[in-house]
């Protein structure tokens, strides 16, 4: 066996540069050893290689084992309505339990500070008085 027979296995692996590989090739045509060899090497590659799946049956697996993310208001929109739900309940019992803000009509306020604007306006003063003395 001479130096070029020992390139059969680079040959069969495709990876002889583009010179050396048109002189194994001008060899193979007058060494039916290295026929032989490149042949056997390529059934053995060949072998080696798992058959390909058909197309339509890759597909099918891969829609049922992956899941499609769902969007955001998909996932939490029952929580988010609930929330809405138990928010509104909350506001109308306090509003149910919380006295009413509106129980006097503003004349009737307006009226009573007028009628007591100087007795207050006093008061304060007086308080204010005896606040300095202290300071």
């Amino acid at each position: 066996m001479n130096d070029i027979c020992e390139k059969a296995v680079l040959y069969a692996a495709g990876e002889l540069p583009a010179d050396e590989k048109a002189a194994f090739e001008t060899h193979l045509n007058t060494c039916a050893s290295c026929r032989a060899e490149v042949a056997l090497l390529n059934k053995t590659q060949e072998a080696l290689n798992p058959p390909a799946a058909p197309g339509a049956l890759v597909d099918n697996l891969f829609a049922k084992t992956t899941r499609k993310k769902a969007p955001f208001w998909a996932v939490w929109k029952t929580a988010l309505a609930g929330t809405a739900v138990l928010g509104v309940g909350i506001v109308f019992l306090l509003a149910a339990l919380h006295p009413d803000r509106a129980a006097f009509d503003t004349t009737e306020v307006v009226a009573y500070m007028s009628e007591h604007l100087d007795e207050d306006y006093q008061n304060f003063s007086s308080d204010l008085e005896l606040f300095e003395e202290d300071f």
